[in-house]
């Protein structure tokens, strides 16, 4: 029997891309999995989202939806986890569109005593604008297509090819550690490792580093991290560069780093019991981050 497997999306403010997403996950090649879209405060356009493709996974998509408080990736997640029904939780970014054998290949990683990160290819402006305005299914192109169609709107495109052979089933390589310590955009493990560690932990509030803390304490608790391959790796949509400076979140994972401590000290504790579907209704949306 296939592993249950949950896909957890997080998303705020950019409902096309999220649509992208959902496109994408809806074209797998291995269905067997449960969608949840862990939304930061979105308003209604969002919700509109989420509402129409519920027919596309009948009994299988959840709105998890929290007030916009501020930039609580961390929250969000935990609340997506709480949410989802799978014993193996995916988190991906709701601006990386899923390739159509996505599933399929994390399923086939999803070893005891690893957890997965990926790789990913930025889609320029024009191919992500055209992705967007034109619902060019372009998780469903093979590689073949991806490179001779798109060669030069892909950076990096050999990140589609199978050159790195590091995966949970070849212990005798190293582990894999993603370009730029970049974890976030996917994640995937079993949901009693995540439990394990306490999941994200919600200090981290605003942009950046929640990802690398778990990651240090997964693998503290003896996990090793794998790619699942170049099927893994995520098509992700141009737009204009969040932040730059200092990260505020800084010192919460030197922190981290220096302790020996394996559970987030304020992580999925911290989340009430899932009250079912929410749809915001709001007049105005905050600005995309």
């Amino acid at each position: 029997m296939a592993t249950p497997l949950s896909v957890i999306v997080t998303t705020f403010e950019w409902p096309d891309a999220l649509e992208a997403v959902l496109r994408g996950l809806a074209s797998q090649s291995d269905p067997s999995f449960d969608v949840v879209v862990a939304d930061d405060g979105s308003g209604p356009e969002t919700a509109a989202v989420v509402d129409r493709w519920r027919e596309t996974f009948p009994g299988r998509l959840t709105h998890a939806w929290q007030p916009d408080e501020g930039f609580r990736l961390s929250q969000a997640r935990n609340l997506g986890a709480v949410a989802s029904g799978g014993s193996y939780l995916v988190f991906v970014d709701g601006d990386c569109i899923p390739r159509r054998h996505f599933v399929a290949a994390i399923r086939r990683a999803a070893v005891p005593g690893w957890f997965l990160a990926g790789k990913r290819v930025q889609l320029s402006r024009k191919l992500s604008e055209a992705v967007l305005r034109d619902r060019t299914p372009v998780g469903g192109w093979s590689t073949a297509t991806l490179v001779r169609r798109a060669r030069r709107e892909l950076d990096p495109w050999r990140n589609l090819t199978p050159r790195d052979r590091r995966r949970p089933w070849r212990p005798q390589l190293p582990d894999f550690e993603p370009s730029g310590n970049e974890y976030g955009f996917l994640m995937a493990m079993h949901r009693s490792d995540y439990e394990r560690v306490n999941g994200f932990d919600q200090r981290f509030v605003g942009w950046g580093d929640q990802d690398v803390d778990l990651a240090v304490r997964l693998r503290r608790l003896g996990l090793r991290c794998g790619f699942a391959g170049p099927r893994s790796t995520m098509l992700h949509l141009w737009h204009p560069t969040r932040m730059t400076g200092e990260r505020e979140t800084w010192w919460l994972l030197q922190d981290t780093i220096e302790s020996q401590r394996l559970e987030a000290l304020e992580g999925l504790e911290r989340v009430s019991p899932f009250p079912g579907t929410v749809s915001p209704a709001r007049s105005e949306a905050p600005s995309h981050r």
